[in-house]
């Protein structure tokens, strides 16, 4: 895509990670670094601490070397039943506090990089629902889900595998460092068989809490797309009805609801490493505490348990350095289409949902010279367009397919900016407060996008549960001759219509988007080919109620049938994006020729 930057660099791509959940990188960066040195020199010192206590465990004579002369002129003795049991506690203490630390570490940093998956992909979902509507027509949902989903989850994943791998590159340099100051041999380490043992053990523990939080995690996915679907795939009602807010904040409950799941997973599953060091050292210290006593003091007993610590931590470290670069080649895809989505969606503009004043948009609907062409066709769908819609008048878009109706309806709604000319409401921009418009439009559209809830929740689409006015509800159910529908449902309003509203009819779901348009007090209805899949009758009480609605709000409508347009006060007949004819019915009737052979066609003369 020309003209957007494809940020490539690893560090880069992570900091804007961070900044768009509002981390620092830079102090983000400054508490890990940290962190990762004082536990590699906690390392450091336990593995260091082994020397000193192989040696007294060993030693027949007066304890030699500069850590032993320090411990004996601060005690003032060099009795061997003094000092062994204290560089043994030593020795214990700094891996208790190296491990408690590493824990404690572990469960911020899980808690840290779970959180920013959670936000980045709120972030993603928010601006994906704020962009222009022109730019969503071109997306595929299928990319949208895995961009929201899939991609910030490998995003976060390289972010913690980055971090756990530059911790355990200061380790292994600090084991490395201790073991540069002694004779390296080749022992055998005893605790393979124990360590595996006691995994076995530990993870028989741990099965039924993880299986626990698998549900939980499994169930905060459902959440999560039940909140993302509404919000992506009904766009235009998400948009009309300024409705985003409340599912953006549906899905970040959810997948915060996951990554608390995911934390307390990722945690469980680091336990046993953690458990399993201070257990494996207690051994050593167990046998080298048992060989004194046995008068075994040969000098390969330091060797042997200094090499058994400093494999204890470098075996599983480099296992990890292994696995964390392979998370962090394996997710830099997911990282890249993330970062280059935002980068994206930041510069193709945002929609606001909040009006900034409390004045609505009311009068009269000009086009003044408009023109539309699509970024991707080779000629205007609109060309110097001009047409008035007086208030609470009732007009209608007839014509052929690909005269120009959908994109009068889209420039109208303000869902398309036109290429030329302005379109204003009693003299004021349309774009002056998009959400100020919209809020006074109420949309039909040909096909009623429907979540799995009840009829009462998808009339009132948009509104928060306990702020649902069901007496209104009601009221607009009537209205879009709903009653019929209702007295055969065993639960009425509160049954649930299925996913995209399955268990209804077309019929049904477009009367539902009838309703729902009227619920929120429009002062222009828009109907987008509303009555294309009801029947006759259906079709003739719905028009009984448009015209019982006439004088009392601005109606457009757009339809092929021409019976639904029959009553409308102004007819607008369109052909190749230009007004042929206008007037009331039968005055386009006699102006356009085409347009009386479809009158003569469909039987309405």
């Amino acid at each position: 895509m020309g003209g957007v930057r494809r940020p490539d660099a690893l560090l880069p791509q992570l900091g804007t990670l961070l900044r768009v959940t509002g981390a620092s990188p830079r102090r983000w960066m400054t508490l890990t670094v940290i962190a990762s040195v004082v536990l590699a020199g906690l390392d450091m010192l336990g593995v260091a601490a082994m020397v000193p206590l192989m040696q007294l465990a060993t030693t027949d004579g007066a304890p030699e070397g500069a850590f032993l002369d320090w411990l004996v002129g601060v005690t003032g003795t060099s009795e061997l039943s003094v000092l062994l049991p204290l560089v043994a506690a030593l020795v214990a203490g700094l891996f208790i506090v190296k491990s408690a630390g590493s824990l404690a570490f572990r469960w911020w940093m899980l808690g840290r990089t779970t959180k920013i998956s959670a936000l980045a992909s709120a972030e993603l979902m928010n601006r994906y629902v704020l962009s222009p509507y022109s730019a969503h027509r071109q997306r595929r949902l299928s990319e949208l889900y895995r961009n929201i989903n899939d991609s910030t989850a490998q995003a976060s994943s390289v972010l913690l595998a980055l971090v756990t791998l530059c911790s355990d590159v200061l380790v292994l340099a600090a084991i490395t460092l201790v073991l540069a100051f002694s004779s390296p041999i080749l022992v055998t380490v005893f605790a393979i068989a124990l360590f595996g043992f006691l995994v076995f053990g530990v993870q028989r523990v741990l099965r039924a809490k993880q299986l626990r939080i698998g549900e939980e995690m499994s169930e905060a996915g459902l959440q999560a797309w039940q909140s993302l679907m509404p919000g992506m795939e009904g766009f235009r009602e998400t948009r009309l009805t300024s409705s985003g807010e409340l599912f953006v904040g549906g899905f970040r409950s959810a997948k915060l609801r996951g990554a608390r799941a995911s934390r307390e997973m990722a945690f469980l599953s680091d336990i046993p490493r953690y458990l399993l060091e201070v257990i494996f050292i207690f051994a050593i210290l167990g046998i080298a505490g048992l060989m004194f006593l046995l008068g075994q003091t040969e000098m390969v007993i330091p060797i042997l348990g200094l090499f058994a610590a400093a494999s204890m931590r470098a075996l599983p470290t480099m296992n990890r350095v292994s696995g964390n670069i392979a998370t962090m080649r394996t997710g830099q895809a997911g990282l890249r289409i993330m970062v280059t989505s935002l980068d994206e969606l930041a510069k193709g503009g945002r929609h606001e949902e909040h009006p900034r004043d409390d004045h609505p948009y009311s009068g009269d609907i000009e086009l003044e010279r408009v023109s539309f062409q699509y970024a991707d066709a080779e000629s205007p769908v609109l060309e110097d367009l001009s047409l008035t819609i007086a208030k609470n008048s009732t007009v209608a878009f007839t014509g052929g397919s690909g005269a120009g109706k959908s994109t009068i309806l889209d420039l109208v709604l303000g869902l398309l900016e036109p290429t030329q000319g302005t379109i204003s409401c009693g003299g004021r921009l349309i774009d002056d407060d998009l959400a100020a418009w919209h809020a006074g439009l109420g949309v039909v559209p040909q096909e009623v996008f429907l979540t799995s809830d009840t009829i009462a929740a998808n009339i009132a689409f948009g509104e928060r549960a306990d702020r649902v006015d069901l007496e209104r509800v009601r009221e607009v159910a009537r209205l879009a001759q709903l009653d019929s529908v209702l007295e055969g449902l065993p639960d009425g309003l509160d049954t649930k219509v299925g996913d995209r509203g399955v268990r209804l009819s077309g019929g049904q779901r477009q009367r539902v988007g009838l309703a729902r348009a009227l619920y929120r007090r429009p002062r222009v209805l828009v109907l987008d080919e509303a009555t294309s899949a009801l029947d006759n009758a259906t079709e003739h009480e719905i028009a009984q109620t448009l015209r019982g609605l006439q004088g009392t709000m601005t109606i457009i409508i757009v339809a092929h049938r021409l019976s639904t347009v029959r009553a409308s006060d102004r007819l607008f007949f369109l052909r190749e994006g230009r007004v042929a004819a206008a007037g009331t019915f039968d005055e386009v009737r006699d102006q356009d020729a085409e347009f009386a052979r479809l009158v003569e066609l469909g039987s309405l003369d």
